[in-house]
């Protein structure tokens, strides 16, 4: 004997239908896509399984909302096999009202599928190369992808300002850094760009700035007397 379950995926609460060797259904109710909820039905396949043989399971997605739920059954020692949501949809409209599409019908179909079919593509856990492969090509995609949105925009600008920059600017050489900030065509530079440059140190003949150029020092070029030492300041004082 054995006995075939399907799950009809979506992304708040999945659909588990179960049915014998003879089509037959054997539960029928909604899982939850949570950790609690997933075991609580692997439980009940367990239950099928010892008194109806080997349970193979079909899933209608692979990845992304259905990744918790396929990895907690094969790591239960479940066979499960993967059905086409195209094949299910075909599958249900020969059915007498299967225009109208249900999560219940449909979970009985990917079970259904699963009994009739031998050739349905067997799922198994990806090995850790392979998913930081899946990783990176996803990261690039996305890279891909905002580099197309950001040429997409640059065009538009051009455009907007004056048909013929679209045309004269080679777009495939446009790699603005994201590091450096973005800074507006009409207005000069940060004045730290003009005045990073080290500039000279005043000579003896310029003042500092801010000093008064007569402090210090007599008009006509001499020390005042109080600068100077010894005899010449008591003879300045005393002649």
């Amino acid at each position: 004997m054995s006995s075939t379950a399907g799950y009809d995926i979506a992304k708040e609460f999945h659909w588990l239908a179960a049915l014998d060797d003879r089509g037959r259904p054997l539960l029928s109710h909604r899982v939850d896509n949570t950790p609690e909820a997933i075991e609580h039905s692997i439980s009940e396949l367990h239950i099928i399984e010892a008194e109806h043989g080997p349970v193979t399971i079909g899933l209608d997605i692979l990845g992304g909302i259905a990744g918790l739920l396929a990895a907690m059954l094969l790591a239960e020692g479940f066979t499960c096999v993967h059905v086409p949501g195209l094949a299910v949809n075909r599958a249900r409209r020969a059915t007498r009202g299967g225009e109208n599409k249900s999560d219940p019908r449909d979970a009985k179909v990917i079970a259904e599928q699963v009994m009739l079919r031998d050739d349905l593509r067997i799922v198994e856990l990806p090995e850790e190369t392979a998913v930081e492969l899946r990783l990176l090509v996803a990261h690039r995609t996305t890279l891909v992808k905002d580099a197309t949105a950001r040429t997409a925009r640059l065009r538009d600008l051009l455009t907007g300002i004056h048909p013929g920059l679209e045309r004269a600017v080679d777009h495939s050489k446009v790699r603005p850094d994201p590091a450096r900030p973005l800074r507006h065509p009409g207005r000069d530079p940060p004045r730290r760009d003009r005045t990073h440059r080290r500039l000279p140190a005043p000579t003896r003949s310029q003042p500092a700035h801010g000093a008064d150029p007569g402090r210090g020092r007599a008009h006509d070029g001499r020390r005042p007397a109080h600068h100077r030492g010894g005899r010449a300041a008591h003879r300045d004082a005393h002649p």
